[in-house]
């Protein structure tokens, strides 16, 4: 970083004096002095050279230290990740945390080595800009001081626009990196069961919202450059013309007046270049911001979970006008007909057609899923925002394929309670039939399930999940489809389980299976669902808005339309248009100074060296 800031001092002082220096040589040969020719082109050649070092040196430095912090950031990063307790980790995928330990730090380094450079060097060089300017030229020192903040006024109201559109970006690519890596690792169960080409279709549509979001980024990006452009050209053409008439009027000698002009870009150039080049940085600043999430998280004892106060008698739940609307939808999700008092102890089977709202109904029980209308409450205790982390403390909630951590199998029945003694978790697991299963692993209790149960069977993993939920004894147990996929005997040890627990708790469980209706105190059926209404243009809708969410949901877009041929032309004509444009922004400038030069002895070329300047201000050398 000290390097970086004496690279900057060093390339602004070298910046100006060459101004002076090329000046010089301009002058020289404008009068025809040849005798001051060699020193003068010598001077301009040493200030080039000199230039050219620094730059080289402030460049190694930015590389040196983005190499370093980028390097000392995935230590963090990956030292934090393998640090996360498994209630932390529970609310992150391993794609997206992957792609941030990888792309993401990759991502830093155009911070480091474009963006803060740029930023230091318009800290420096535009004041000493207008000094330089002030001591030849007060006039054109004050246009250029009232006229310089309006490039960095543009730069911040675009900049806002763009660090949005930056999130959402990173947020879809983390959304694809996740789905992605859950499909590879369902794979063989998607091809055994005819489903993969029907996740290639999901996978090729979340690239294109990613496509979408990146194109939308860039074109910000482009057009925010365009307006930094205009708003510097057209200061620096109003430098130009007033001292181009004031050289005509012979108010103002040639050597200020070169000086001045050469002067004047510099100094909102390093403005410009801090606007582009941060929209090169915006991904990883969002990186950036991510990466702290974790690693400022870890240093913070997590208080471990102890289960829900059970000395005040737990008095049932009741539920009174319940609605669920989707976003930009008029039909609900779920509408019941008729209010719910769910009992303090009893098996509730929930039942009903698919898309009637059952799984609704067990999100919007577990706190997870704001409700459009209604109350849900258990005696005094309401749920609403305010008391949602009480509300969950007490309920313990079995999706259809449930969450396991990596960690051992003891990680996994003490996630909702800490503390539990191994007599406990040996009997929580005979009641799920799991016991002679897990004393048979290596290790035991000890014994590693894998990610997300990747060890254990389809079966396995419910009982296990369901012997967790035995042991966080919670009086409220949402379950949703315990006994899908699973065979005859499987099935009975679940539905001996969750009538084990509803003689101390509030079950409910969604279901088609006709052994938990069997078994269950209370049946609750729910209406046919509506019929669905024609999809409206435009994009999908969104998923409901939940408070907690512990998996990213990715809405489906449009299919992407080949390139082709098309693309390939486009890139061609992109190169021919960036060749075209550097050359005429090189020809435009020769080709003023020449006229500027020309214009103390022939002032009618004071006009053509106006129309110039006019072009170079509507940005079409640009």
């Amino acid at each position: 970083m000290a390097g970086l800031v004496a690279a900057s001092v060093a390339a602004s002082g070298l910046l100006i004096a060459q101004a002076f220096a090329l000046t010089h040589l301009l002058v020289a040969l404008a009068r025809g002095a040849t005798a001051e020719l060699p020193l003068a082109a010598a001077m301009v050649a040493g200030v080039v050279v000199a230039r050219a070092v620094v730059g080289y040196l402030g460049d190694l430095c930015a590389a040196h230290a983005s190499a370093t912090v980028s390097r000392h950031l995935r230590r963090r990063l990956v030292h934090a990740m393998l640090g996360l307790s498994a209630r932390e980790s529970s609310s992150r995928r391993t794609g997206e945390l992957s792609l941030l330990a990888t792309r993401g730090v990759a991502a830093t380094e155009p911070y480091l080595t474009r963006y803060l450079p740029a930023l230091l060097l318009a800290v420096v060089l535009p004041p000493l800009t207008v000094v330089a300017i002030a001591t030849q030229d007060l006039l054109a020192a004050l246009i250029v001081l009232l006229t310089l903040p309006l490039v960095p006024l543009f730069a911040v109201l675009v900049g806002m626009a763009t660090r949005d559109r930056a999130d959402r970006q990173w947020a879809a690519l983390s959304g694809l990196a996740g789905h992605f890596v859950d499909v590879v690792k369902g794979l063989p169960t998607l091809v055994a069961h005819g489903r993969a080409d029907a996740q290639s279709t999901t996978i090729r549509r979340v690239t294109d919202r990613h496509r979408v979001a990146t194109l939308s980024t860039l074109r910000l990006a482009f057009a925010s450059s365009a307006v930094l452009e205009l708003v510097a050209t057209l200061s620096v053409a109003l430098v130009a013309v007033v001292v181009g008439l004031r050289l005509a009027t012979g108010s103002l000698d040639l050597a200020t007046a070169l000086v001045v002009l050469l002067l004047a870009p510099e100094a909102y150039w390093p403005l410009r270049r801090v606007g582009a080049e941060f929209h090169a940085a915006a991904e990883g600043t969002a990186a950036f911001a991510a990466a702290e999430e974790i690693v400022a998280g870890v240093p913070t004892p997590v208080a471990a979970a102890t289960g829900p106060d059970r000395t005040a008698p737990w008095p049932g739940v009741s539920v009174s006008g319940l609605t669920v609307r989707y976003p930009g939808r008029t039909a609900p999700a779920l509408d019941l007909a008729e209010d719910l008092d769910l009992p303090a102890r009893g098996l509730v089977a929930v039942v009903g057609p698919s898309g009637s709202g059952k799984s609704t109904l067990l999100a919007a029980l577990a706190g997870e899923l704001v409700p459009d209308r209604g109350r849900i409450g258990s005696g005094d205790l309401l749920l609403d925002a305010d008391s949602v982390d009480r509300w969950r403390e007490q309920v313990a909630w079995l999706p259809q394929r449930p969450w396991l951590t990596s960690g051992s199998v003891r990680d996994n029945l003490t996630l909702a309670r800490a503390g539990v003694g191994d007599t406990e978790l040996w009997a929580a697991l005979s009641r799920v039939g799991l016991r002679e299963v897990v004393a048979g692993l290596p290790g035991g209790l000890s014994a590693t399930v894998g990610e997300d149960g990747e060890r254990l069977s389809a079966g396995q993993r419910a009982r296990l999940a369901l012997a967790r939920a035995v042991v966080a004894g919670r009086p409220l147990v949402l379950v949703d489809e315990p006994s899908a996929h699973l065979d005859r005997d499987s099935e009975q040890v679940v539905v001996e389980t969750l009538v084990w627990l509803a003689h101390r708790s509030t079950v409910v469980v969604v279901t088609h299976s006709p052994a938990v209706m069997t078994s269950a105190s209370r049946v609750v059926r729910l209406a046919e669902p509506v019929l669905p209404e024609p999809a409206p243009a435009g994009p999908v809708p969104a998923e409901p808005v939940l408070r907690a969410q512990s998996r990213a949901r990715v809405p489906a877009v449009a299919e992407p339309s080949p390139q082709g041929g098309s693309g390939r032309g486009r890139w061609a004509l992109s190169v021919a248009l960036g060749v075209l444009a550097a050359a005429s922004g090189v020809a435009l400038t020769v080709t003023s100074g020449w006229l500027i030069a020309r214009a103390s002895q022939h002032p009618p070329i004071l006009f053509l060296t106006v129309a110039i300047v006019g072009v170079r201000a509507f940005g079409i050398a640009r």
